[in-house]
C-alpha cells in the first residue's frame, strides 16, 4: 500500500501529477478537506474502486443508529475516464493513523455485494491513476 501526499489547489493552478494505484491499494492522511481523482486511461478495462468506512455505525441523538457505508465507483475505460470522490467526514473513514484507504479491483463492482464478487484486484501494466488534492483557505 502506498501512501499518498495531497496537493493543494490554489488560484494559480496546479500541474496535475497522477501516480499508477498500487495493487495492494492507497492510503492517504486525511483532514477532510481532501478529494480523490482516479483516471483511467485504459482503453477498454473497467476498473472499481473502494473507500472504505471505518467507522460504519454511529449513534446520533437525532437521527438514532446511523450506518455510514463504503464508497463503491466504477470507472468504465475509454477516452480518459475519471472520477472525483470526497471529501471524506474523519470521524467515519479515517483509520487509526488519521488515513483513508482506498482499494482497486478489475471488472465492475459498484456496491458490496459485486466488488465482493470480483476476484481480480489489479495487477500487471493496468492503467488506473489517482491524484490526492485539497482546497484551502
Amino acid at each position: 500500500m502506498a501512501t499518498l501526499t495531497a496537493v493543494k489547489i490554489t488560484e494559480t493552478g496546479i500541474t496535475s501529477s497522477l501516480a499508477t494505484c498500487q495493487a495492494g491499494g492507497d492510503d492517504f492522511t486525511n483532514t477532510g478537506i481532501e478529494f480523490v481523482r482516479i483516471q483511467n486511461t485504459h482503453a477498454s478495462a473497467t476498473y472499481s474502486i473502494k473507500v472504505q468506512a471505518q467507522t460504519t455505525a454511529i449513534k446520533n441523538p437525532q437521527y438514532g443508529n446511523v450506518t455510514k457505508s463504503d464508497v463503491y465507483k466504477t470507472i468504465a475505460g475509454g477516452s480518459e475516464n475519471s472520477i472525483i470522490i470526497g471529501p471524506f467526514k474523519q470521524a467515519a473513514y479515517n483509520d487509526s493513523n488519521s488515513k483513508v484507504k482506498i482499494f482497486y479491483k478489475t471488472g465492475t463492482g459498484a456496491n458490496a455485494t459485486t466488488w465482493n464478487a470480483l476476484s481480480t484486484t489489479l495487477a500487471g501494466a493496468h492503467l488506473l491513476k489517482i491524484e490526492i488534492l485539497y482546497l484551502d483557505n
